[in-house]
């Protein structure tokens, strides 16, 4: 038991699962030790190694920013354990002393260590969660070869996923040689093909046509569906886990008690055997990926902006405001079930499943959080639902008000007119989109947003402008 669990108390109300620490191998690598990983894959391999015949899938949790060193030395210090506190919309609470994460190294810090962790033969998969942005690919699944994070990589430098697992995976070639399966677990559709087509091409940058070779031979892309609704970690629940068991863990995290996880079956070395604590092994993860990014997702983003615009604060209140409730309804039933058409999944009732999520006022997910990172968000997780109305040849007006909500609190946000602060890694991208008609055609002709949906269908370039002016009267 690390140190600082040592005085804890109440512990009753403490779950932890039943193995011994000191008997656990890794066998995981995960790149971006965010709260998310934390309270997602983390668990479920918790929850494995809790099984005796399961107990090589330890994680070594790898930091890849310099931004995050800081935060990363105090998960160091708690030997990379922490309490996850999940909260249900009844207002049930569990509490769990997770302790898979059995190593840390800080990349940003030590890459070495990294690479040394990549090329061990014992490490059969990566993980990763480093955000929808991390992957630098436009519409065209092309790596952005002129973004200077990429461009200072091939040259030799430690700035983004590719240059970790070029240099891992590398050393691995030439040492153990061990097959291994890189798992991507970030919110991206088809995220395994993503991912294998991001470093492929940064292979080819770096013009290593052997090591391209050998990881076609002995590296899998398995593409995956997460979900779990995870706010950003607040201070309101580390108190609470002091207070409560007199635990200092300034890593807690707390998220809703909703979980799932959706793998392809396609694994180049070992399998975790995963199943076991709840997740599936499926052929093909398009239908959940497609239910859950068109859904929880986009629904997630086109709701967040209208509640930013009415000064809300929380998530959850939008699911108690008449008028949002209703859109979101609407833009489910009229525009995004319509556009999957045809599924394995229920989406009817998991549209009432993510309806009940969203409305749970324990989880305190802010409309902040969700409002960050706009322009990487609307091509992942709208553009299909706008694209596949119009292909069916209806027009998508509820897709159409989300994004101008977007647009409209863009604009009142470069003008100090909203609350609500806007976080956007991407900014420069936003610059041409100004406030009058120059800059909303070119935010409703922008190829890496809307691809060819203003060509093929030129009705929506009209549609989006009147929404905009709409809300501009009605906002601004």
């Amino acid at each position: 038991m690390s140190n600082y669990l040592q005085t804890s108390k109440n512990m009753d109300q403490l779950s932890a699962q039943n193995y011994e620490k000191e008997a656990i191998q890794a066998g995981v690598v995960h790149l971006g030790v965010g709260a998310f990983h934390r309270a997602h894959q983390a668990v479920y391999f918790d929850q494995l190694l809790a099984n005796e015949n399961e107990q090589n899938w330890g994680i070594i949790g790898v930091n890849i920013r310099p931004q995050d060193s800081q935060a990363f030395s105090r998960f160091i210090e708690q030997d990379g354990e922490y309490i996850l506190k999940t909260m249900a919309a009844d207002g049930v609470t569990n509490y769990e002393h997770i302790r898979s994460i059995v190593k840390q190294i800080d990349g940003a810090q030590a890459p070495d260590d990294v690479d040394s962790a990549l090329a061990d033969a014992n490490i059969q998969l990566v993980t990763s969660t480093v955000t929808e942005g991390g992957y630098y690919l436009d519409e065209n699944r092309k790596l952005m070869l002129d973004h200077p994070a990429i461009k200072a990589d091939i040259e030799g430098a430690r700035n983004t996923l590719y240059a970790f697992l070029y240099a891992g995976l590398k050393k691995r070639s030439e040492t153990s040689k061990a097959k291994i399966t890189l798992l991507c677990c970030d919110n991206l559709r088809h995220n395994g093909e993503l991912l294998q087509a991001g470093l492929m091409q940064f292979l080819e940058a770096k013009e290593d046509a052997e090591l391209a070779n050998w990881i076609k031979q002995n590296v899998s892309f398995p593409c995956s569906m997460v979900d779990r609704i995870t706010p950003k970690p607040s201070q309101q629940h580390v108190d609470d886990v002091q207070s409560r068991f007199g635990i200092d863990d300034q890593m807690t995290v707390m998220g809703e008690d909703f979980i799932q996880w959706v793998i392809e079956d396609n694994f180049a070395g070992k399998k975790p055997s995963l199943d076991l604590v709840g997740a599936q092994f499926v052929k093909d993860v398009v239908p959940f990926e497609e239910a859950k990014i068109r859904i929880l997702n986009a629904g997630h983003t086109c709701v967040t902006y209208q509640a930013a615009l009415k000064g809300l604060t929380y998530f959850d209140e939008a699911m108690r405001d008449d008028e949002l409730k209703q859109y979101f309804a609407d833009f489910i039933l009229q525009d995004s079930i319509p556009a999957i058409g045809d599924s394995v999944v229920d989406l009817p009732a998991y549209f009432n499943i993510i309806m009940q999520r969203f409305s749970n006022a324990n989880i305190g997910d802010t409309v902040e959080r969700i409002c960050t990172d706009g322009y990487a968000k609307f091509p992942i997780f709208v553009f299909p639902t706008l694209e596949g109305v119009y292909k069916k040849g209806g027009t998508p007006s509820k897709t159409i008000q989300g994004i101008a909500s977007w647009f409209t609190f863009m604009q009142l946000s470069n003008q100090g007119k909203i609350d609500t602060p806007y976080h956007e890694p991407n900014k420069a991208s936003l610059s041409a989109f100004s406030n009058d008609s120059t800059g909303i055609q070119a935010f409703a002709t922008d190829r890496f947003l809307w691809g060819t949906v203003p060509i093929e269908f030129p009705d929506f370039v009209a549609q989006l402008t009147q929404a905009i002016q709409t809300n501009m009267t009605k906002y601004g």
